[in-house]
């Protein structure tokens, strides 16, 4: 990410200049929007008021320029434009009143009474401020102070200076024919110029043109935590609320990015397509930088860091991969504080239940299951590659890895909500009909649909036909509220291996055996001559096969 100045240059400047033309009119389009909506607006280029400061700046009390004695409340009866003829910051500059504004008021008498402000030097200065300005070098009483004259005229020497003592009795007595100078100091008030309306919104999402107005050149910084550049992400596409979700300047402070923020796209690998962004320390941060934090002690490191992982291991994460944590848990190298190191085994794997449980509480996230475990050592047990590596989901109903699902699968993902999102969630309002089901199930074709014996497929078979009786056939959201398992008629809600799993018939008897408002029976064999239909034999065996299976 470094570059040259002759390599930057002139392409920045090209950019910032497109960028400018863009943003001064999306800025203007969108200002217009926002406000229409009662979204504040701030006039970038109209007269200054409270309101063009206050969404950045909660307090504008005492003032942080060195030397100056000065507070905005005690000014607060005064206009913010009698001072600030145009919006303080612009371009990356803050321009601060000059002392000639300060003049308009400070040792002004109002009519016959007293001045309106103090015009005493140290009124506005503090002790140990050098009154005399920079410009008047040790030889100004002789022939500098006259060019200064004759480029700026004498009225802001009359800022200073009181005429009959330090002008004109120095003029007579050097013999200078000048004449008297001025007596007093012409005040005047800053005019605010003539410029094309530019208004921007706080509270839109957030755009170049919210920012190029005080930020002409995004990228003109002091280098040094980080290395970085607006424009690389601008060039690549990356849009500003990418980075900036809510407007960066608030009155409690700037919003800055964390490392969080930037591991969205950095380190990221993007399914088929690789690594988003680098992932390299160097490429973000400069070598003179400290990339250990500074509580990262030897005994934080150690024996410490435990609590922070379990507070917020998504931090952690941002540096350390899981071969870093396992060469300490698995005992492979010295403790940093010199202890001896121990293998680490927490106490729920301990647990007899742990293998039976740990699927749902990886997919939960509900332990830092990625501080010793890869993909190798999940593959001890499991075929399937876990966590699934970029590409998984577009190939593995497709690779010999589908084979295991039954037996692999089914350790995570035990009520199949997962596989439904994307299996089914785009079918379920086409009809329940053959045609629209065979395709990917094949055994549904069987016909009598009742000696379909998967305990899955039956119950959708069998309805292949209603259309028949009732005029329609059934879509899949009449029953399927949501997908998954649990609370659509399967036997999620009972205890037992899978062959001992029955049929949760709740549903099924919303219809079967029940009566619409106009007491007409919805669908025929209630209770157990519903379990009939499928099972001739067995505990419902005093019914009569052939009359319920025509």
């Amino acid at each position: 990410m470094q570059r040259t100045a002759q390599t930057a240059g002139p392409r920045r400047t090209s950019w910032l200049i497109a960028v400018a033309v863009v943003a001064t009119a999306v800025a203007w389009a969108v200002a217009l929007n926002i406000q229409a909506q009662g979204i504040p607006v701030v006039d970038m280029t109209g007269e200054v008021t409270r309101d063009s400061c206050s969404p950045c700046h909660m307090r504008l009390d005492e003032a942080d320029t060195p030397g100056l004695i000065y507070s905005h409340g005690t000014h607060i009866l005064v206009a913010c434009s009698s001072c600030h003829a145009t919006m303080p910051h612009e371009a990356g500059q803050t321009a601060r009143p000059g002392m000639a504004g300060c003049f308009a008021c400070h040792g002004v008498p109002h009519s016959a009474g007293p001045v309106l402000g103090s015009g005493e030097c140290e009124t506005c200065h503090t002790p140990a401020f050098d009154l005399r300005p920079a410009s008047h070098v040790d030889d100004w009483a002789q022939e500098p102070h006259v060019r200064g004259v004759e480029s700026d005229g004498t009225n802001s020497c009359m800022l200073c200076h009181v005429a009959p003592i330090d002008c004109d009795a120095c003029h007579v007595e050097q013999a200078v024919e000048v004449g008297p100078m001025p007596p007093l100091y012409i005040a005047s008030v800053p005019v605010r110029p003539e410029r094309p309306e530019w208004k921007i919104s706080l509270g839109g999402p957030v755009t170049p043109g919210q920012c190029i107005f005080c930020h002409y050149d995004f990228d003109d910084f002091e280098p040094g935590r980080i290395i970085f550049y607006h424009e690389d992400h601008l060039s690549r596409g990356f849009g500003c609320t990418g980075c900036h979700p809510v407007f960066p300047h608030t009155p409690e402070g700037t919003i800055y990015n964390t490392m969080a923020d930037c591991y969205r796209c950095h380190s990221l690998e993007h399914a088929g397509q690789g690594l988003v962004a680098t992932e390299e320390c160097l490429d973000c941060h400069p070598p003179s930088f400290e990339l250990v934090p500074e509580n990262h002690t030897p005994e934080f490191t150690a024996r410490e860091h435990a609590g922070m992982v379990e507070e917020d291991e998504t931090y952690c994460t941002l540096c350390h991969k899981s071969p870093f944590c396992q060469e300490c848990h698995r005992a492979q190298r010295v403790m940093a504080d010199g202890s001896e190191a121990r293998f680490v085994i927490p106490e729920d794997h301990q647990e007899a239940v742990w293998l039976s449980q740990h699927g749902p509480k990886f997919l939960d996230a509900t332990g830092t299951c990625w501080a010793c475990h890869d993909s190798p050592s999940c593959e001890r047990c499991h075929q399937t590659p876990m966590p699934h590596p970029p590409g998984w989901f577009e190939e593995h109903g497709l690779s010999e890895f589908s084979k295991a699902a039954d037996a692999d699968c089914d350790v995570c993902h035990t009520d199949r909500q997962w596989c439904q999102e994307c299996h089914h969630d785009q079918v379920r309002r086409v009809d329940l009909v053959e045609e629209n089901c065979t395709p990917c199930h094949e055994e549904m074709a069987t016909f009598p649909r009742t000696q379909l014996r998967d305990q899955k497929l039956a119950p959708h078979a069998v309805h292949f036909e209603v259309q028949e009786v009732k005029g329609r056939p059934y879509r899949c959201y009449e029953c399927h509220a949501t997908w998954g398992s649990n609370g659509n008629g399967n036997a999620t809600d009972h205890v037992g291996s899978p062959s001992e799993l029955g049929h949760d018939l709740r549903l099924c008897y919303d219809c079967h055996g029940a009566l619409d408002f106009q007491s007409v029976l919805i669908a025929p064999w209630p209770g157990a001559q519903l379990c009939g239909r499928c099972h001739p034999e067995g505990p419902v065996s005093d019914l009569d096969p052939a009359a319920q299976l025509q």
